[in-house]
């Protein structure tokens, strides 16, 4: 019986060795996922929030057909 036991120990190993590996692994993405997006709202001024309000919409006050001749 032993014998047994003996020839399961390194499958037993390896698959232990890789669900750590995976936890880890997962811990690692989640654990980056929310200090990235953390980061982003630190960089912008009002938590990412445009301070002047929404800009005016592409086309906005323009009949379809016709053409900008302003320039930037």
């Amino acid at each position: 019986m032993l014998s047994d036991l003996a020839a399961l120990t390194p499958p037993l190993l390896v698959c232990a060795a890789f669900l750590i590996a995976v936890a880890a692994f997962l811990r690692h993405e989640m654990r980056g996922a929310r200090k990235s997006s953390g980061e982003e709202r630190s960089r912008v001024p009002g938590g990412g929030e445009n301070p002047a309000g929404p800009g005016p919409q592409p086309g906005a006050g323009q009949r379809s057909g016709a053409r900008r001749t302003d320039a930037l």
